[in-house]
This record gives C-alpha cells, sequence and structure tokens, in this order.
C-alpha cells in the first residue's frame, strides 16, 4: 500500500491509482457519495421502469414514515425501562461455580431464556471452561408467570448432568433451590432469587 495525500488534503493509494479519485473527474462516478437528498434514477429498461428520489414513491406510500397514532400495533422494548429511562432487567438468580476452573464466579439469571456457552453470543458466559461448548450448551429459565426456573440441554458434546441425573440435548426440568448442574468440567450451583416469594413484576 502507497499511500499519498493529494493537494486538497485526500489519501489515497497511490498503487491502485496514480492520482487522487476525489479531485480528478476522470474517475466519474464510481465510489463517490452524494447528498442524501439528491435525487436518483433508475436505469431505463423500457416499460414499467420509474425513477425516484431516497425518498421513495411519494404516491403510493413507498418509503414513507407512518406517524405512530395511525399503527394499530405497538412494539414494546425487549428491556424495559424504568423511571430514569435506563433499562430494567434485573437479576433472578444466579449460576455459582462451586467446583472447576472459575470457582467462586457467579452468573447473573435474567427472566426469559438465558443462553449458557463459552461464546460471544451466550449470555451466561463461561469462558474458562473450554469443555464448554461456545455456543447452545444449555439454556436455564425463568418464567415470570410461573415464577418457575427450568433448564434445557442443547447441543453441547458433553452430557449435562443436573443433580447426577443426565439431561440428553432437548430434554429440560425445572430447577430448586441449591440443585447442581455439571456443565463441562464445572459444576454449578443453582440459587433462585425471584420465586413464589418474590417477584419483580
Amino acid at each position: 500500500m502507497n499511500m499519498q495525500r493529494c493537494e486538497n488534503g485526500h489519501f489515497f493509494d497511490r498503487s491502485k491509482t496514480a492520482v487522487c479519485p476525489y479531485c480528478n473527474p476522470a474517475y466519474g462516478e464510481v465510489n463517490r457519495t452524494i447528498p442524501l437528498d439528491q435525487p436518483t434514477s433508475a436505469p431505463d429498461f423500457g416499460e414499467g421502469s420509474f425513477s425516484s428520489g431516497f425518498g421513495g414513491d411519494q404516491e403510493s406510500g413507498i418509503g414513507r414514515t407512518i406517524a405512530l397514532d395511525t399503527v394499530s400495533e405497538v412494539t414494546v422494548a425487549i428491556n424495559p425501562k424504568n423511571e430514569s429511562g435506563r433499562s430494567f432487567d434485573p437479576v433472578v438468580g444466579w449460576l455459582v461455580c462451586i467446583e472447576g476452573p472459575d470457582k467462586g464466579t457467579d452468573y447473573r439469571i435474567h427472566s426469559g431464556n438465558n443462553s449458557i456457552g463459552r461464546g460471544g453470543t451466550a449470555q451466561i458466559r463461561i469462558m474458562s471452561d473450554n469443555a464448554i461448548s461456545k455456543e447452545n450448551m444449555a439454556v436455564v429459565t425463568f418464567d415470570s408467570i410461573s415464577k418457575l426456573f427450568y433448564f434445557l440441554a442443547r447441543d453441547g458434546r458433553n452430557v449435562i448432568r443436573v443433580n447426577n441425573a443426565a439431561l440428553l440435548p432437548g430434554q429440560s426440568c425445572e430447577l430448586h433451590a441449591y440443585d447442581r448442574i455439571l456443565l463441562g468440567s464445572s459444576m454449578m450451583m443453582f440459587v433462585p432469587f425471584c420465586g413464589g416469594e418474590f417477584s419483580w413484576e
């Protein structure tokens, strides 16, 4: 890469082009930016072709924003906001590592489904235990209506055990306080916070 700066201050790669592509009109419209409000047109392919600005086809309403009061459905946030406007997704329980590489570490459980794995998409990331699958190892769920916790084995390679009983892929069980869950080489203890005595709702 041979970066150069033209007399107008633009940087460009001299190994790809001999002159500044931003300043030289010989390069035409290739890779050139245009203002958002500048209309563009589609190629003329004969009957049925049209041209339109970025605003869309105003006659048919395509590309137009519709006011919220005319929409019948309302979208609800996954993480509702509290009084201060901050996202509200409180802890409902924990998995605490009692044996294994992360002994003494707690993992927060939130309402709904919490995927378990080593990968970046897991809500409960147990990174130090290489025997835990990156994705889709298991799911721990808190059902805010029934106020019950469930554990579901997913597609991980290793057998998951809840209180020493094997849980095969696709099988689930209800979790109770202080249940022991073997994930990879880590033994977790389940500690509920919400349930029959307390809930955030």
